[in-house]
């Protein structure tokens, strides 16, 4: 048995010290939660049923948008509850999952004590919890998640399997983008478990109208100098469409570093994406967003939001101009002559 496989153990451990005499669990995960964060979510609590045979609840901030998250939800049938609607009085325990107190990615109320806290992200100071395990070298929080299943020897049925394999594929970029070992073998462990067609049919739902139009105006919108390209997408139907234009435009051949901006409800929502396995893109956006603790992410991909309010037109304006700007000149370019990706009239006959 290995170190990793020991500390792992005493993870188990201390999580079975922690839900005995314990009857209902609350896993609560980040504002418009990803594939990582929901599997993650799920998998913790079908441990817990497993061994302590607990009640468990998952909650969470936002909303799901991504045509690819409500497929995955709806397919493998996970149920979850806004976490405006939750009584916390209820729960005798609560873990966080793909997020950690006092982040601004959730909406975990301040003060409240969180007895686990499981995540893949750099730490933040100044909480405690019963059980903390923060591996930011590990891709997924999945990975982390699967690798506390397969040393408890549960089982994983098929349904969760197809979960976790989905997330990490989706949080890696089909293991592309900052994965490991760790992560590789972690999804292989799973994906022999789970359900091939619905995994493709997860990879590659059907797409709302919705989607074309803010594919449409990204493309529109978007502006190239050198390695560089942004785009401010305006008004989006869901903050999660942000990081998949960030995604998208990163593909570009010739592009290392995008920057991508959408407005939903109250906040300019932001998505910064490099090819460089070493570009602290985490480090790039805090850089540029008024405020970082509101902001966060890996080396190549970060996002966040600057709370808008009541504001003007122009002063989102002023915001995406800030951030163009910014953008280039923390990569070392102190005037970016920005020309549209596109043409007036190409690609069209």
């Amino acid at each position: 048995m290995n170190d990793k496989e020991n500390r792992i153990i005493k993870l188990l451990e201390a999580f079975d010290r922690i839900l005995e005499n314990k009857e209902h669990l609350l896993v609560v995960v980040h504002n418009n939660p990803d594939p990582d964060a929901i599997a993650s979510a799920v998998a913790l609590g079908y441990l817990a049923e497993k061994r302590r045979d607990i009640e468990v609840s998952i909650a969470f901030g936002g909303t799901v948008g991504r045509a690819e998250n409500q497929e995955m939800i709806r397919k493998l049938k996970i149920q979850m509850k806004q976490i405006n609607r939750i009584n916390f009085e209820k729960y005798d325990c609560i873990a966080l999952v793909d997020t950690q107190p006092g982040a601004a990615n959730n909406s975990f109320p301040e003060g409240r004590k969180a007895h686990i806290v499981i995540d893949h992200h750099p730490r933040r100071p100044h909480f405690k919890a019963g059980i903390e395990q923060i591996e930011p070298e590990a891709g997924a929080t999945s990975t982390m998640l699967i690798e506390w299943l397969k040393t408890g020897n549960i089982d994983i049925p098929t349904d969760l399997a197809t979960a976790l394999a989905y997330a990490i594929l989706s949080e890696t970029q089909n293991l592309g983008r900052e994965a490991t070992r760790q992560d590789i073998e972690a999804y292989l462990y799973v994906y022999i478990k789970s359900n091939i067609r619905t995994l493709a049919e997860i990879t590659l739902p059907r797409l709302p109208r919705s989607y074309y139009l803010a594919l449409s105006k990204t493309l529109a919108r978007a502006h190239v100098y050198r390695n560089l390209i942004y785009a401010h997408i305006g008004d989006v139907p869901s903050s999660e469409i942000v990081a998949e234009m960030a995604d998208f435009l990163l593909r570009h051949e010739r592009i290392g570093w995008s920057l991508c901006t959408g407005r939903f409800k109250e906040q300019l929502i932001i998505s910064i994406r490099s090819t460089n396995p070493e570009a602290r893109a985490d480090e790039l956006v805090k850089s540029i967003v008024p405020d970082p603790n509101t902001v966060g992410g890996h080396e190549m991909i970060a996002g966040g939001y600057i709370a808008l309010g009541d504001g003007t037109n122009q002063e989102l304006m002023e915001h995406q101009v800030q951030l163009s700007r910014e953008f280039a000149r923390r990569l070392g370019y102190e005037r970016a002559h920005w020309r549209p990706l596109l043409g007036t009239h190409e690609g069209l006959s």
